[in-house]
């Protein structure tokens, strides 16, 4: 028998594409194991989206690098190969294959040569095989060189993570790509233009994850609202097929594109119990200036309206948003209007960015460039004028019961999520002084006590 360490970094939309070739695996008799001592092939599922994501891929590698022996084998793929191919490559000598995205065939190939090798001759020396990546990306963008550090200044911690039980969420990717105009955005030139899943496919994974005993089917995409444009179908009528499969289970919808809200989709979202009241619509922005350099086709007013829309339509929704701080241009009056508007908005959850300058997008030719101070004090401002607002809409939980899904539990405590919580993105409730848990249903819960991102609770 053959073994695989993978490890995934990035979005979840990663986890998807990581899931998938590990069945892939499966089938050929090669399993995944924690235990990177036991694995044959160490695999690195990287992210390349922001700068901050790029270093940690690169450190992530030279982690896991020093970690082979005994002919062990380094494989890479991902978002960050499909950018830097060439110079991870000439980089990174103890990268043994390299490969982009949606190449799952050729790495299943890969490791079922390389196991068989191992097998026959298991000291032979490594190969530092570099494959070709498919032609995604555009040939006219080329990235500024990737910046790797010295491997004598990384820190390589001892591999040693604990195998935790299977959650009871999944992730089902229902689409790939992205034709969205965003200037600031490198996933179209990665990732290619937008093409939805076979319907067919996604029910087929949705029905076997419930027959599984998920409680929570979480549907992501670069671009959700687009999906079936493509193949003559929508999202909507997606929801409702899923919702039909037989099973007590929640369905979550990341991410929602602003301006394609219709009230066909929220028809949708609010005729089916099965259908988190949890909408995810990242915003990037709230000044008109800074949104139509970014691309984004919204406004402050189309903004308003849509939160007071949302608010008024879907009962107890919990509206969720990102924004970017520092984008080129954005100047203390944009800022200002931006914290204005997050204090009117009221979201009951938020996630803040720094603008990330990269390569190959319409932003990085924009002048005007925000530093990284200025850009880290905006982020810390809205974070704390978040953390009111998000207490103050907790403390409206307490008293009430809510169904919950537990993440996870102990002697000690369990952590539970409510439908107002996206898995490792929100925040949870925590139930201390309970008797141990059993992690495969919902529960009922009593909120007794709000922090400024989690809430306390007991059994109801």
């Amino acid at each position: 028998m053959s073994y695989v360490t993978l490890v995934t970094l990035g979005c979840p939309k990663n986890q998807v594409d990581s899931d998938h070739l590990l069945r892939s695996l499966n089938t050929e008799g090669i399993y995944n194991t924690d235990s990177i001592e036991d694995s044959d092939i160490i695999l690195v599922n990287t992210c390349g989206f922001i700068n901050d994501a790029k270093q940690e891929s690169i450190n992530e590698i030279l982690n896991l690098a020093s970690h082979k022996a005994n002919g062990k084998k380094l494989v890479v793929f991902g978002c960050l190969s499909q950018r830097y191919k060439d110079e991870l490559t000439a980089e990174l000598p103890e990268i043994d294959a390299i490969w982009g995205v949606d190449k799952q065939d050729e790495i299943v190939e890969y490791c079922k040569k390389m196991t068989l090798t191992m097998k026959a001759k298991y000291n032979s020396p490594s190969t530092n095989l570099v494959h070709d990546l498919s032609a995604i990306h555009d040939p006219s963008v080329t990235p500024a060189p990737l910046v790797i550090p010295a491997k004598a200044g990384i820190h390589h911690a001892d591999w040693n993570r604990e195998t935790a039980p299977s959650p009871l969420y999944a992730y089902i990717k229902i689409a790939e790509g992205c034709n969205r105009p965003c200037s600031y955005c490198v996933i179209p030139s990665i990732r290619g233009s937008f093409r939805s899943a076979p319907v067919r496919d996604i029910l087929a994974e949705a029905e076997a994850f419930v027959r599984a005993g998920k409680k929570e089917l979480i549907l992501v995409a670069q671009d959700l609202t687009s999906y079936g444009r493509d193949v003559g179908y929508d999202l909507p009528r997606l929801i409702n097929d899923i919702a039909s499969i037989s099973g007590d289970f929640w369905i979550r919808l990341l991410y929602l594109y602003p301006t394609a809200l219709n009230d066909t989709l929220l028809d949708a979202i609010n005729g089916q119990d099965k259908v988190c009241k949890y909408l995810d619509i990242p915003l990037q922005h709230s000044e008109d200036v800074i949104l139509s350099a970014m691309g984004r086709g919204g406004s402050r007013t189309h903004y308003q309206e849509l939160i007071s829309r949302l608010r008024r339509d879907v009962a107890n929704v919990t509206l969720r948003t990102t924004l970017i701080v520092g984008y080129p241009g954005e100047t203390q009056k944009e800022f200002d209007g931006l914290k204005a508007f997050v204090i009117e908005a009221g979201f009951d959850c938020l996630g803040v960015f720094v603008y990330s300058d990269e390569e190959g997008t319409a932003a990085y030719q924009l002048t005007g460039k925000v530093s990284e101070r200025i850009k880290q004090r905006r982020l810390d401002e809205l974070m704390s004028i978040q953390a009111k607002i998000s207490y103050e809409k907790n403390q409206r939980h307490v008293g009430r019961h809510f169904r919950a899904i537990i993440d996870e539990t102990s002697d000690d405590f369990t952590i539970a999520r409510m439908y107002c919580h996206a898995p490792e993105i929100d925040g949870s409730v925590v139930i201390r002084g309970q008797p141990p848990l059993k992690r495969d249903d919902f529960i009922d819960v009593l909120i007794t006590s709000a922090l400024d991102y989690d809430l306390v609770g007991c059994l109801a």
